[in-house]
Order: structure tokens, then sequence, then C-alpha cells
């Protein structure tokens, strides 16, 4: 799942976008089942990045 908002003042010269990232995940080895939350910024505008585009362009990272 990705959140993207749009920012103003991020404190990030070019911030235009930071967006909230969560993943879940199973272990196969053991089965245990996590999520995990990763925060990012990005100077790509929403007309450039839909939180749709964001997602692809964080799993490529």
């Amino acid at each position: 799942m990705v959140q993207a908002l749009t920012v103003d003042d991020l404190g990030f010269p070019h911030a235009a976008q930071a967006a909230r990232v969560v993943r879940h995940r199973t272990c196969l080895t053991t089965g245990k089942h996590g999520r995990e939350t990763v925060y990012a910024v990005t100077a790509l505008t929403s007309r450039q990045a839909s939180p749709q585009r964001l997602a692809k362009i964080t799993r490529s990272q």
C-alpha cells in the first residue's frame, strides 16, 4: 500500500511529495508474517508520479 501526499514545506529543498509505503510479507522458511513501514521523499510532482507509479519505483529499488 502506498499513500502519497503533496508537500509544500518539508525541509528538503526540492521535495514535492512524501509517501508512506506499507509492506506485508511472509518469511518462506519460518512462515512468520511481518509488516514494514517506510517513508520516501521525492521531487516528482503528483502529475509526474501517481501513488501507483511511486509504488512501482519503490519496488524497483
